[in-house]
């Protein structure tokens, strides 16, 4: 609903205000607001209320997008590369005419995988963009896709191909007796996948599960805001996490804790499994860990005891030395002890925006994710990571590789570069090459609201609308939500800028190229332009809520009747979750034969800051009040001790691939051992500036050619082995 109010002001004049409900679209949670328009300007935003998911919960990020519009850093005209460093306005029309005839003489000169495109975490809150960008990528036949998922998280989609789907899902936190969070903290991150803490207001949301009983066990080297919560924290060593899971599934087989029946019925590779498994007693997994063997003994069996729950992932494990194994170690706990829905049970959210469909007990056997589609042209062990219901659509290729397909002449050499919402420069790994790829491109085009690290070596860089300028529905968190729910939101001020949706360089450049983009079995018309409205039709279409319902009624709603129940299994059903499938022996071998030569004396680890987004809002003033000016690195105070260092002291922090500037600070809520900081702060390599006002980019100290994980590609961005050193003073 739409209210208008009247308010006096100066004189005679009066100012009409308008309240128009919409949702936040700084990260991945959605947030219902209620934003305030005068004279066509938002004035603030503030929490909806009235909204009965969220109950009137925001972040303080989502709270300045009002700043992040108005702000003077922000870009409201596309800018053009004058060739000296220098840039000017250009039309945006003009901007992509140009881009267009660009990218037509690189596909006939070299080929259709010379142009490609990288997705930053940004680009996934517009609704429109990854859809219409993967599909454009089809109809020109480039499999140059990639987004910031496989240097983040990219283990879940092939532990998950690789041990096969439950087809009626895990068990969501808000039914479940237990839940296990390793490296999640989603009460600053406000992102967890289903099973964990929602991120549809957290804090509240595991206050009511604590109280209704549930049991919350927490592994995690930090002291988290989650930690303090849990029932129980295990406060491991980083880059142990599969030898403790390992550990705990050798307790849960040997008492005979698990699910016999469901394991019986829909599991092969138990045997295997628990022989793996058999060299992970207590002591040795307490000795690896620096965990007390009865505090693993006691959440063993409190996760064992459920009956309902899941054990779930962050970036933590995600981004360390053996995602795929602890993630396949993971997903093996959940089904050993049978944390899924069965028949008869009611499925909570079976998803507002897509087709209706039946949930069947049964396993469905999916395709590896990987070996499939192109492959790495350095390293051909990598490739494609394909979708388990892939029908068209272009799948990602491994991001740690796209500096090298940039530098490496020959066919299929990369020579376009679109960056979308992200900044490369500061994310990826080897800040070095990073740096000397994107300076190779014979064009870069990035989409940013400012001068990023990476805009600044641009040859365009397109001026986005923001949040508030744009339509969209929560279609990302559509299957994450514990209930079936969604919200429509159009735009809540038209932009008087030039300024454009990131999906509308890829359909100007379609309709340029001609090439027909399909959605499904939808065509997308070049002509005439689609609405935002009508391309969020095509994505959801045949969804079980229709989004002009949605749009015609602002504000959020649960469809309580949305009602799905488990369907039995079928006879003809012979999927099993695969226990102990190709690869996960090699796995285990490398852990086990894993030594700490004591050449370095700390780990580094990252951690997400609840004032940013990676690096999206590093430059909005009341947030920098928040967080300071620089990244410190986090060290226990006895360690300092240790090295004689002081803290607020400025040190060396060196890795075996580089060495950054830090300040340290001092916490006891982090444990020995180990040093944390964000990632994504920083400058470009070739530019100087003291830490204490930029901070220090870790991807400095991470290699894009070395610790790589099997299949994925993932660099190893965390866990990293360093040593410190105090930063000698400048004689004058």
């Amino acid at each position: 609903m739409v209210q208008q109010l009247v308010l006096e002001v100066i004189g005679d004049t009066t100012m009409t205000t308008t309240i128009k409900k919409t949702f936040c679209r700084y990260c991945h949670a959605y947030c219902p607001m209620l934003a305030s328009v005068s004279d066509g300007k938002v004035t603030s935003v503030k929490p909806d209320t009235d909204n009965a998911m969220y109950g009137g919960y925001t972040c303080i990020k989502g709270r300045q997008l009002v700043e992040q519009m108005y702000q003077e850093q922000r870009l409201t005209h596309c800018q053009v590369s004058t060739g000296n460093g220098g840039f000017t306005d250009i039309n945006s029309e003009k901007a992509i005419d140009e881009i267009a005839e660009r990218v037509k003489k690189l596909v006939e000169q070299y080929g259709p995988r010379s142009i490609a495109t990288y997705n930053g975490t940004v680009a996934f809150q517009n609704s429109g963009q990854l859809a219409y960008s993967r599909a454009w990528h089809s109809a020109l036949k480039s499999p140059s896709y990639y987004t910031s998922v496989t240097i983040d998280q990219p283990a879940k989609v092939f532990v998950g191909s690789r041990i096969g789907y439950w087809g009626a899902g895990g068990h969501f936190f808000h039914d479940s007796d237990v839940a296990m969070v390793i490296g999640n903290n989603p009460l600053v991150s406000h992102f967890s996948p289903p099973g964990g803490v929602p991120s549809v207001s957290p804090a509240d949301q595991l206050r009511r599960a604590r109280k209704r009983g549930l049991k919350l066990i927490v592994i995690d080297p930090r002291e988290t805001e989650l930690a303090r919560r849990a029932d129980l924290h295990l406060q491991i060593k980083p880059g142990e996490d599969a030898a403790l899971l390992a550990g705990m599934i050798r307790i849960i087989l040997a008492e005979n804790l698990h699910d016999a029946a469901f394991c019986e019925q829909f599991t092969s590779g138990l045997g295997q499994l628990r022989e793996a498994v058999e060299g992970f007693d207590l002591g040795t997994v307490s000795r690896r860990t620096e965990i007390p063997g009865q505090l693993i003994l006691e959440a063993a069996r409190v996760f064992a005891a459920g009956p309902r729950g899941g054990a779930i992932t962050g970036t933590g494990p995600e981004m360390s030395s053996s995602p795929n194994l602890t993630q396949h170690l993971v997903a093996s706990l959940n089904s050993i002890c049978g944390r899924f829905y069965r028949a008869g049970d009611k499925v909570p959210n079976p998803g507002v925006l897509s087709p209706p469909s039946p949930r069947f007990a049964q396993v469905f056997e999916a395709p590896l994710a990987w070996g499939q589609g192109a492959r790495c042209r350095v390293r051909p062990e990598f490739g494609e990571l394909m979708s388990p219901s892939k029908s068209g659509p272009v799948g990602e290729m491994p991001t740690s590789q796209l500096a090298d397909e940039i530098l490496m002449p020959g066919d299929g050499q990369v020579k376009a570069l679109f960056v979308i919402a992200g900044n490369p420069l500061m994310a990826w790994p080897n800040q070095q090459k990073t740096l000397e790829a994107l300076q190779a491109l014979d064009l870069l085009v990035c989409i940013d609201p400012y001068m990023s690290a990476t805009a600044e070596i641009a040859d365009y860089v397109l001026a986005p609308k923001l949040t508030l300028e744009r339509e969209d529905v929560t279609l990302l968190s559509d299957p994450w939500y514990e209930k079936p729910y969604s919200q429509y939101s159009k735009a809540v001020v038209e932009s008087d800028h030039d300024v454009i949706e990131e999906w509308e360089l890829y359909w100007g450049l379609a309709q340029r190229l001609d090439l027909e983009v399909k959605i499904g079995q939808e065509v997308i018309p070049n002509f005439p332009k689609p609405s935002k409205f009508e391309l969020l039709q095509a994505i959801t279409a045949r969804s079980r809520v229709d989004i002009q319902f949605l749009r015609d009624n602002p504000g959020g709603h649960i469809f309580e009747d949305i009602d799905l129940e488990v369907s039995p299994t079928p006879e003809s059903a012979t999927g099993r979750l695969k226990l102990f499938p190709e690869g996960v022996a090699e796995e285990f071998q490398e852990i086990i034969e894993a030594v700490d030569t004591g050449e370095y004396s700390h780990l580094l680890i990252g951690f997400r800051s609840k004032y940013v987004l990676n690096s999206f809002g590093l430059n909005l003033p009341a947030l920098r009040k928040k967080m300071g000016s620089t990244n410190p690195a986090l060290i226990h105070p006895d360690d300092l001790a240790d090295l004689n260092i002081s803290d607020d002291s400025e040190i060396v922090i060196q890795s075996r691939f580089g060495s950054i500037p830090a300040i340290v600070k001092a916490t006891d809520r982090i444990k020995r051992g180990v040093v944390a900081m964000h990632h994504n702060w920083g400058t470009a390599p070739d530019k100087q500036a003291p830490v204490r006002e930029v901070g220090a980019n870790t991807n400095v100290l991470v290699s894009s050619d070395d610790l790589l994980q099997p299949y994925t590609g993932m660099p190893r961005s965390s866990t990293i082995p360093i040593n410190i050193r105090e930063q000698e003073a400048v004689v004058a």
